[in-house]
């Protein structure tokens, strides 16, 4: 029985799922890429709903190594993506020297507070992204969930005058899990701000009684200390296409930079994958263009695939 389900899908108190899609134009696949489903539901059940309304042509990322392996056995294909920071809060490893020190410091600029939702705090978020280094920035989609609303929760580090340094919202994985969705910093936060925020996120979420929490993907990241899933040797082959796309990226998306801020917390790394039928071609290039990193990788990264593989763009 798997009870977790795809990053950035949500949990709710729904009597049925509910499925948010794009249609794929290279691939013809329909990419579900949010959805809401009954906290109770196993992913064995949210399986049969999909097949149920949309057949087998969908492609569904964030897929953790469980679910990857219930999906091949249904015919689907496997790509590792990145890999998931997980921290297990019943056991949570004593923070480096720095990370303390770092903390500290922050939390003499500020408090960690959880704020309820309202539309005013909804629209608060919302131009609080605008304040951040990447707010100028072409937004990426469908990724993640990108705004504060009923079914997360929003965390914040305010400043003693009501001003917001940093801001991270979580959602529900399990009834005993939560997940990273947002990771907004003020561009001009103090330093140690986001480890003081961090900090008390995992303080608050233990006291709760939940036990494990997710800091959330790190794209194109291989990091990950067990649960791999079994793939074939055309899955290998895109696997290297898309890192080799990720070290293009670098310029315009930090993900190293990710990586070190999350892993200074002690995590977990376990393996993310994307799913579909086949895992085409067309399908990882659907999801690049509708997701918009295209619009942070241009024209570096088609090159990069024809560089390394020139004869994988007349293939599927």
């Amino acid at each position: 029985m798997i009870d977790t389900i795809p990053l950035s899908w949500l949990r709710s108190e729904a009597s049925n799922p509910g499925f948010d899609y794009a249609s794929l134009p290279l691939s013809g696949l329909r990419w579900i890429h949010s959805a809401e489903i009954p906290n109770r539901m196993t992913f064995e059940n949210v399986y049969s709903e999909i097949t149920e309304r949309f057949g087998g042509g969908v492609v569904i990322r964030g897929c953790r190594s469980e679910i990857a392996e219930f999906l091949q056995g249904k015919g689907f294909g496997a790509v590792r993506t990145g890999a998931e920071a997980i921290m297990d809060l019943n056991e949570i490893p004593e923070p480096a020297a720095s990370v303390r020190a770092l903390a500290k410091r922050g939390l003499r600029h500020g408090v960690v507070e959880e704020i309820p939702f309202s539309e005013w705090h909804e629209r608060r978020v919302s131009r609080f992204k605008s304040l951040t280094a990447h707010g100028a920035k072409s937004q990426l989609r469908y990724l993640f969930n990108a705004g504060f609303h009923p079914l997360t929760r929003c965390f914040v580090f305010r400043a003693p005058e009501g001003r917001w340094l940093g801001a991270v919202t979580v959602s529900m994985s399990s009834e005993s899990s939560a997940h990273t969705e947002m990771i907004l910093r003020d561009k001009d936060a103090p330093t140690g701000a986001m480890e003081a925020l961090f900090s008390g996120i995992m303080n608050e979420l233990k006291g709760e009684g939940l036990r494990l929490f997710s800091l959330g993907e790190v794209p194109f990241v291989s990091h990950a200390g067990g649960g791999i899933v079994p793939i074939t040797y055309s899955s290998r082959i895109m696997e290297k296409i898309l890192f080799s796309a990720g070290r293009v990226l670098r310029y315009a998306y930090d993900f190293e930079g990710l990586y070190r801020f999350k892993n200074k917390f002690g995590p977990v790394w376990e393996p993310v994958y994307v799913c579909s039928p086949g895992v085409s071609w067309r399908a990882l290039a659907d999801i690049f263009l509708v997701s918009r990193f295209y619009a942070l990788s241009g024209s570096e990264l088609i090159s990069t695939v024809r560089n390394y593989f020139p004869w994988s763009t007349q293939h599927t």
